[in-house]
C-alpha cells in the first residue's frame, strides 16, 4: 500500500463490537491495540496482544481488506502473514505462507497475551493459568479465557515481556505492561505451503474446527451480499457504505473504536446514517424500543450500561436526538408506518417531562417555550468535557441547538398525535427568531440564565439552522451560514470555536487536561457536516477527494472522531467514529450518491 505511514492504524471489526487492530508498521502503540479484542456486551478484553516471529527484520503492509496482509522478511526468507478476524465471532485466524522460495529454516511463532480489560494494563501474570494441548492450549483469568491451536506441535516455554505504548505515554502517563507467552510453534513452511493458527474466546471454536471457508472469505461474502441492495456512484462510496457495518453490534451501535462503547446521544445521531438509510429497519426498531424502555423522567441515558442502575442520564439532548432519529424514520419510511404509533408514548413522556421540568434543571420556560438546562459541575450538551469537576465549555442556559431539537421534537410529536405539541412548536419558533439572531450576523450559542445572549461563534447553531430552515428568515440563515463558512469551516468540518476567541485550542494532543481543554474549544467534529450539507449542497468530487484522502491517514479506511482545527488537520481521538461515518453516509444518500435498490427500504 502506497503512502501509508508506519504509524497509521488498521482495523477489522466483528458484529459483537470486538476487533483486531495494530499500526501498519505491525506495532502496538496503544493499550487498545490487539490482534484479538474480545467483546461481550461491549465490555472488551484484550486477549492476544501480538505475535512475535523470530528472524523478521522488515514488515510491509500490503492489504487491509477483507483481511490484513503483511510481507515479512528476514535473512534468506520472505513470508506473508494473513490476519483474518471472524465477522461473527470473537475469533482470529493467522496464516503464514512462503513468498519467495522455501524458507531456509524453521522459524518460531510466539504469541503474547494481555488477558485483561481493554482500558487496563497488566502488572504481572499471576492470575493467568495455562493448560497445554498438543498443538496449542488455553489461557484463563478470573474474567476471561482464550483458546488457541496451530498447524503443528506447540512447545511450552513460558516467557514474560515488558512492553510500552507510545500513544498512551503521551495521553495519560500509564503506558507500561507485562505480557505473557506460554510457548511457541516452530513452523517449517515449504513452497506453496502454509501454517494456520486459530485463537478464540470460545473453546467450541477449537474443539469443533471452524468452517474451512476462511474468515476473510466470510467477510467478503457478507459484504458483497450487503452491497447488492444499493447502487453507489463509485467504489469509494461502496467502501464508505460498508463502513456502516463496523458499528453494528447485534442491536447496539458502537460509538467508536478503539475505546468507546454504546452512548445514547451517539446512537441516536448515528442511527439514520448507519441503520435507517442502509435498510436495517428491524434493527433500528429494536434500538428505539430498547432506548424507550430506559427513559426515566423524560431523559434518555447518555451512557447505556449492561449493569443495573449504572446508566448515566446527564444529557439535555439525548432524548431530543431520540425524537430526531424517529422523525428521520418517519421521513424515510413514511408517516403511515405502524411503528410510529408505538413510539407515541415515549415521545409524549419526553415532551411532558421537558415541559414540567426534570433532572439537572432541564425545563421548558413557559414564557418563551424554550428549553433551559444547567447544574453546577455538569456539562449537559454534547460539548461535555469536564475536568476536575468543572465543565471546560460551560453552556448552562438555553443552548441554541437544544431549541432546534426541541422544535423538531414538538413538530414530530404533533404529527403522531401528542396534544398541544403543535401550538408549543409555534411559540418556540417565534422565540428562536426573536432571541437568537444577534447583531454580529449569526446565532447566539446560548442565552444564559440572566437572559443575555452568548455571542461566542460556535457551530452548534448549524443544527438549528438546518432543522428550522423552512421557518427562519432566509436572509438571516444565509448570512449566518456565510460567517460560519468564513470563520469555522475546514475540509473536515466546522471548528468548535473561532480562532481569535479566548480559550481557542487548535491542536488536540497531550495529556487528559490538555486534550479536554481543546475537545470543544476549536477541535473539528465531522458529525456536524450532515447539518451543514443540508444547507450547502456539496459537490461529490470534492467530497470524495477529501474523504478518500483521509482513508489513507490515521485509521486506514476509517473516519476519525475529531480533527485538529489547524493545518494539516490531523485526525485525532478514536480512529473510527460512528457518528462521523454516519454523517458521511447520510450526506451520500441525501445527495443520491448512494441509492437503495427496489423496495429495499
Amino acid at each position: 500500500m502506497k503512502k501509508i505511514k508506519p504509524s497509521e492504524e488498521w482495523l477489522l471489526t466483528n458484529e459483537l463490537g470486538g476487533y483486531s487492530s495494530q499500526t501498519s508498521g505491525r506495532k502496538n502503540i496503544r493499550r487498545f491495540h490487539s490482534l484479538l479484542m474480545e467483546s461481550r456486551n461491549l465490555t472488551r478484553y484484550n486477549l492476544l496482544n501480538f505475535v512475535e516471529i523470530t528472524g523478521v527484520s522488515k514488515a510491509v503492509l500490503f492489504q487491509v481488506y477483507p483481511d490484513v496482509k503483511y510481507s515479512l522478511s528476514g535473512t534468506n526468507f520472505t513470508i506473508s502473514e494473513e490476519i483474518s478476524l471472524s465477522p461473527m465471532k470473537n475469533a482470529l485466524e493467522l496464516r503464514y505462507r512462503a513468498e519467495k522460495g522455501n524458507c531456509s529454516k524453521a522459524f518460531e511463532i510466539r504469541p503474547f497475551f494481555s488477558m485483561r480489560r481493554s482500558h487496563c494494563l497488566r502488572a504481572n501474570a499471576d492470575d493467568i493459568s495455562f493448560r497445554a494441548s498438543l498443538c496449542g492450549g488455553s489461557l484463563k483469568t478470573p474474567e476471561t479465557a482464550c483458546y488457541f491451536e496451530g498447524g503443528g506441535p506447540f512447545t511450552v516455554k513460558k516467557k514474560l515481556k515488558k512492553v510500552s505504548y507510545s500513544e498512551d505515554k503521551i495521553r495519560d502517563g500509564s503506558y507500561r505492561e507485562i505480557l505473557f507467552s506460554p510457548g511457541f510453534w516452530k513452523a517449517d513452511i515449504k513452497k506453496d505451503g502454509s501454517f494456520r493458527i486459530i485463537f478464540s474466546a470460545d473453546s467450541g471454536d477449537i474443539k469443533k474446527p471452524l468452517k474451512k471457508v476462511s474468515f476473510a472469505a466470510q467477510r467478503l461474502c457478507r459484504d458483497e451480499e450487503f452491497l447488492k441492495d444499493f447502487k453507489c456512484k463509485n467504489t469509494f462510496f461502496e467502501k464508505l457504505l460498508l463502513k456502516s457495518l463496523d458499528f453494528d453490534a447485534r442491536g447496539e451501535i458502537v460509538a467508536g473504536f478503539h475505546w468507546f462503547e454504546s452512548w445514547g446521544r451517539d446512537t441516536m445521531i448515528s442511527l439514520p446514517g448507519l441503520f435507517l438509510y442502509t435498510g436495517r429497519k428491524e434493527k433500528a426498531k429494536k434500538i428505539f424500543r430498547q432506548a424507550a424502555a430506559v427513559i426515566k423522567g423524560g431523559l434518555l441515558p447518555n451512557i447505556f450500561s449492561t449493569q443495573a442502575n449504572k446508566a448515566s442520564y446527564n444529557a439535555v439532548d439525548a432524548s431530543l436526538w431520540f425524537v430526531w432519529a424517529l422523525s428521520e424514520y418517519r421521513r424515510i419510511f413514511g408517516a403511515n408506518d405502524s411503528f410510529l404509533k408505538e413510539m407515541r408514548k415515549p415521545v409524549s413522556e419526553i415532551i411532558k417531562n421537558y415541559r414540567k421540568g426534570t433532572d439537572f434543571g432541564i425545563k421548558m420556560d413557559p414564557a418563551d417555550a424554550l428549553i433551559t438546562a444547567g447544574q453546577e459541575g455538569k456539562a449537559l450538551t454534547w460539548m461535555d468535557a469536564v475536568f476536575q469537576g468543572s465543565p471546560i465549555t460551560p453552556r448552562a442556559g438555553k443552548a441554541v441547538e437544544i431549541q432546534g431539537l426541541w422544535y423538531n421534537a414538538l413538530k414530530f410529536a404533533d404529527a403522531v398525535g401528542v396534544k398541544g405539541a403543535g401550538i408549543l412548536a409555534e411559540k418556540t419558533s417565534e422565540s428562536v427568531r426573536k432571541k437568537y439572531f444577534i447583531d454580529a450576523g449569526y446565532m447566539a450559542d446560548l442565552i444564559n440564565k440572566e437572559g443575555i445572549p452568548d455571542g461566542s461563534l460556535r457551530p452548534n447553531q448549524i443544527i438549528t439552522l438546518a432543522l428550522m430552515k423552512d421557518i427562519l428568515p432566509t436572509a438571516a440563515v444565509a448570512k449566518a451560514l456565510g460567517i460560519l463558512e468564513k470563520k469555522l469551516l475546514t475540509p473536515f468540518g466546522l471548528r468548535t470555536l473561532e480562532r481569535n476567541a479566548q480559550g481557542y485550542r487548535g491542536i488536540y494532543r497531550g495529556n487528559l487536561e490538555t486534550r479536554d481543554s481543546a475537545y470543544h474549544q476549536g477541535t473539528v467534529w465531522p458529525w456536524l457536516l450532515q447539518f451543514y450539507y443540508a444547507l450547502q449542497k456539496p459537490r461529490w468530487t470534492e467530497f470524495e477527494k477529501i474523504w478518500s484522502g483521509h482513508f489513507k491517514k490515521a485509521g486506514i479506511d476509517c473516519v476519525s472522531e475529531i480533527f485538529d482545527a489547524e493545518y494539516p488537520f490531523y485526525g485525532r481521538g478514536c480512529i473510527h467514529q460512528a457518528w462521523s461515518v454516519a454523517a458521511l453516509i447520510y450526506t451520500s444518500f441525501a445527495n443520491g450518491w448512494i441509492k437503495a435498490r427496489g423496495n429495499h427500504r
